[in-house]
């Protein structure tokens, strides 16, 4: 073996050493911060918790199938929706470490839980991530919706594609008013050239704030021909909360 495939070998040896600790450590680093959420009262919430439909939280026994008070006279761009917890802390706190903070092995571990709560999944179903503005992710380094979305599918056995892409930049819309954010989302996304008769889609993003992202995206999944649409989310933001 020559010098230079001599050193192209060591470090594809300590590629490798660095990726099985890396592997071993990263979803332990958040077992501090998960067990002391905990052991302060915090959990994730039963289906009960929260409208299936619109993903806002609920007092006992005040859903239905078709809805609760808030979204039952509403139309609904998703067939139904999975979430982990309302948009509070400590959620708030791991959210914005994995997006802000480069804290992206969050997205793993918010992924894993997700995948435990879905159950609708068979050999017709897909996972797609809200996308992200290619200068977004070229500033951060990463989608963290697409993270969340690679490790559902890894975890259910299933496709994970990135069907929609973001053809308008925007700017962060953590303090935009619900109409700015349904101007901000019309026209702001696009699908590609595929197929989707007969297949039911999991459509996965971090936060639904007032749900215009994921209804417009929704829509570009309709006109592609989906058939079912879920929603899955780490948290959503309940009015006022």
């Amino acid at each position: 073996m020559s010098g230079s495939g001599f050193a192209v070998h060591r470090v594809r040896r300590w590629l490798d050493a660095a990726a099985h600790v890396a592997d071993a450590i990263m979803p332990r680093c958040h077992a501090g911060p998960v067990a002391d959420a905990v052991q302060a009262g915090w959990s994730i919430d039963l289906p009960g918790e929260y409208c299936r439909r619109c993903g806002l939280s609920i007092g006992p026994s005040s859903a239905t199938e078709r809805g609760c008070s808030r979204c039952l006279e509403q139309r609904c761009a998703w067939d139904g929706i999975v979430r982990l917890t309302s948009y509070r802390a400590p959620m708030t706190t791991w959210i914005t470490a994995m997006k802000f903070r480069r804290q992206w092995s969050w997205a793993e571990w918010l992924g894993d839980r997700l995948a435990e709560r879905i159950d609708v999944c068979d050999n017709a179903t897909i996972v797609c991530p809200v996308p992200m503005h290619w200068r977004r992710r070229l500033a951060r380094g990463y989608n963290q919706s697409a993270l969340i979305a690679d490790t559902i599918a890894r975890r259910k056995g299933i496709q994970s594609a990135a069907l929609l892409r973001r053809r308008r930049f925007s700017p962060p819309q953590t303090r935009t008013t619900a109409t700015d954010r349904r101007l901000n989302a019309r026209g702001a996304f696009a699908v590609g050239a595929v197929d989707l008769s007969g297949w039911t889609v999991w459509l996965v993003d971090d936060v639904k704030t007032t749900g215009a992202t994921l209804s417009a995206c929704c829509s570009h999944l309709r006109q592609a021909g989906a058939g079912r649409i879920h929603v899955a989310v780490a948290a959503v933001a309940d009015p006022g909360g």
